[in-house]
């Protein structure tokens, strides 16, 4: 009696069980991708930021010594 009842419930149940289980793996797969992405996009931001801060770095030295220049000349 007990294994009929096992196996009435999978039978009830076992589909529910099976869509719940590909519904995760697919969830699972989804963000997975998505992350890789985001990874991806956060590589090429700090890539850009990293020649911005350099090209910053040049442009306040290029300001500095003008600037130094421009004192020297009002002495």
């Amino acid at each position: 009696m007990l294994e009929t009842d096992i196996l009435s419930m999978f039978l009830k149940e076992g589909g529910f069980v099976a869509l719940f289980v590909w519904m995760l793996y697919s969830t699972m797969k989804t963000n997975k991708e998505r992350e890789e992405n985001y990874q991806a996009v956060i590589e090429k931001n700090q890539d850009v930021i990293e020649t911005q801060a350099q090209a910053f770095s040049t442009l306040s030295q290029d300001v500095n010594e003008n600037k130094q220049i421009i004192v020297q000349e009002n002495k």
